[in-house]
């Protein structure tokens, strides 16, 4: 992971003005579980990784080599200089305080952070980091922490990691770890919290460190992106297989609008070479209003990166809202179906199908990349076909005959008309060939 001299570091990261007690906590977690780990792997690689505390206060105080034990330790000040040397000429001096505004304070310092774990990055020092706080301090380390890559270990225990969390995580895979008490001071609870964190981060970092486990492992093929939902499953399970058989790796996106902001997340970083987008339903959400929308930039990355693309309209005929009793009272008479206690479908109208139609094609028609999209006749998903709830071949066709007539087609872009069901075989091997002949 490192060259042979540099020492590896976990970052523990938190406001040491307000947090010591407990950031000395977790560090000694993740030192003594790091040495447990280390002896256990039999390598001679414990040495190679150490504990270093990050201090990200807002506030100026008066914190010394003596306040952070034995640890090593990155000053607020340094972690600061990060933010000067890319926004400014010359450095400016944080001996004054950060704006008084605390809004505008964390965001400082959450880019200052952010930019310093690059730098350790591409240093190769970085195995992995876990921060603590509140609501604010969740705020300011998980900014800085999804911008890390897929794969490196990251966490935060947080007061706020239950509820509503997508905006601290994004399309990343950080960890949240519920902090069950308030992070003010260590008790029997915090203790339990600290000690759990503290033996999964080093054990991730250990695995990955000592070769227990690989990441992102190098295909002689395109890495494919492709796009489900429950309701395009067969479909996608049969291009999944086909394509694993031709050995491409497939990457399967759960197209709850968080997916396809991963997947083109992944496209941007380079790790998708290719992307089958069969299930487009985020849009649906999006144009009518629904809980699993995409926004304004789908497709984006994907058509900037000029990555090969094939484009279906999988599960257009949903838009997905929570509970039956959260749906707008606009939609009541509409044709609704409970999933689940969670979740309710709405059938989308052959005027809400032209406007789906019509943010695809606008963005078909802005790209150079090579698209073909398919068709699917006889229905885009398992509730659109004869005798299912969702089956209603005038909004279906309209759907279809808006692509057709709004996407313009050159040799860079194909649109197939396909005699099939979006989860009949012939369709999925249609979806493969077409991907085939643009790769």
């Amino acid at each position: 992971m490192a060259d042979d001299d540099k020492v590896s570091q976990i970052f523990c990261i938190a406001t040491a003005d307000t947090k010591l007690e407990e950031l000395l906590f977790l560090s000694n977690s993740v030192q003594a579980n790091l040495e447990i780990f280390s002896k256990n792997s039999q390598s001679d690689h414990s040495s190679k990784i150490q504990v270093t505390i990050v201090d990200v206060s807002a506030n100026m105080h008066k914190k010394d080599a003596m306040s952070f034990k034995n640890f090593s330790y990155v000053t607020r000040e340094e972690i600061l200089s990060c933010y000067c040397d890319v926004n400014y000429k010359q450095q400016e001096s944080f001996e004054k305080p950060l704006p008084n505004d605390r809004g505008q304070a964390i965001a400082v310092m959450s880019k200052a952070l952010e930019i310093f774990l690059k730098k350790a990055l591409d240093s190769q020092l970085l195995a992995g980091a876990i921060g603590l706080g509140g609501s604010g301090g969740t705020s300011l380390i998980s900014n800085a922490l999804r911008s890390l890559p897929v794969g490196i270990p990251k966490f935060i225990i947080s007061t706020v990691a239950s509820g509503h969390t997508s905006h601290y995580i994004g399309t990343s895979d950080l960890i949240l770890i519920p902090s069950v008490v308030d992070i003010c001071g260590i008790n029997s609870i915090s203790r339990a919290v600290f000690s759990n964190a503290g033996a999964a981060v080093a054990g991730m970092v250990v695995g990955r460190s000592f070769g227990l486990t690989d990441t992102f492992n190098a295909t002689k093929k395109p890495t494919v992106g492709i796009t489900m939902y429950g309701i395009t499953t067969p479909c996608v399970n049969a291009v999944k297989e086909r394509l694993e058989k031709l050995g491409f790796e497939t990457l399967i996106f759960h197209a709850t609008g968080v997916g396809g902001r991963a997947m083109e997340d992944l496209v941007r970083s380079g790790s998708i070479q290719a992307v089958m987008d069969i299930t487009t339903t985020e849009v649906a959400d999006y144009v009518v209003g629904g809980i699993m929308a995409c926004d304004s930039s789908r497709f984006d990355a994907v058509l900037e990166m000029q990555v090969p693309l094939v484009l279906s309209l999988g599960a257009l005929d949903a838009v997905t809202f929570g509970a039956k009793q959260t749906v707008p009272s606009k939609f009541h008479q509409r044709n609704l179906l409970v999933h689940n206690e969670q979740i309710t479908a709405m059938r989308t109208t052959a005027d809400e199908s032209k406007k789906c139609a019509a943010f695809i094609a606008e963005k078909l028609n802005k790209s150079l990349s090579k698209i073909c999209v398919c068709l699917p006749e006889k229905g885009t998903s398992a509730l659109d076909s004869p005798g299912k709830p969702f089956y209603d071949p005038v909004a279906t066709a309209t759907l279809i005959d808006e692509i057709q007539t709004l996407v313009v087609t050159n040799e860079n872009c194909q649109v197939k008309k396909c005699p099939y069901h979006i989860n009949d075989p012939e369709f999925a091997n249609m979806l493969v060939d077409s991907l085939l002949q643009i790769l």
